[in-house]
């Protein structure tokens, strides 16, 4: 009896090392989901209908954790933390008038050059989170972002509503964004002028 349970041990221990290192090896081709990047609002629905199947809970708690991060690291000005959240060669697309950035040092770098002139506050809400395997995901987010004017734009803001659309990977430092996609929802509500500089 020991000794089956010492080889189940065994067994167990082997398949938490090659799902957590062998499995996501950083040298191996790894397939990524398709982005959802370009997809339209109305297939939205159908295209993401697989991530209801039954997907692994503790691998998307991993994710939306690592998501929760993004926020965090915005509004409290901590760009040098957004490692935590990227990839070093993550691609994000944001749009206009940021548009693609295409490592992690140039998402940090313009962020914060062009947040300076406003506090903001970044709401998550309705997610979906969709597995590839243990070593790539792809998740689409609601944001509304809040950007608070400061000295003569003191008591103005405005108001960005979207998605973000971002395609993962499992890397030895955990789940980071390979890919992102802003797609607005609408247009900037309230005094654009917030991000003009001081």
């Amino acid at each position: 009896m020991l000794s089956r349970l010492l080889s189940l041990l065994v067994l167990a221990q082997i398949s938490i090392a090659f799902y957590t290192s062998a499995y996501c090896s950083e040298n191996s081709t790894l397939t990524l989901p398709a982005s959802l990047g370009n997809a339209t609002f109305d297939s939205l629905p159908t295209t993401l209908a697989q991530a209801a199947l039954a997907q692994d809970p503790t691998i998307l708690a991993q994710i939306r954790n690592t998501l929760a991060l993004y926020p965090l690291c915005i509004d409290g000005k901590d760009f040098a933390s957004l490692s935590l959240v990227f990839t070093e060669d993550a691609v994000a697309d944001y749009s206009e008038p940021l548009n693609t950035l295409t490592s992690l040092g140039d998402i940090q770098m313009v962020l914060e050059a062009s947040l300076a002139p406003v506090a903001t506050q970044h709401q998550l809400g309705t997610q979906v989170v969709e597995l590839f395997g243990h070593c790539a995901a792809r998740s689409l987010t609601y944001f509304v972002a809040n950007h608070f004017g400061k000295g003569v734009y003191e008591d103005q803001a405005a108001y960005a509503y979207g998605q973000y659309r971002d395609v993962w990977t499992k890397t030895r430092a955990g789940w980071r964004i390979k890919e992102r996609t802003l797609a607005h929802m609408g247009p900037l509500i309230g005094n654009a002028s917030v991000f003009a500089a001081q």
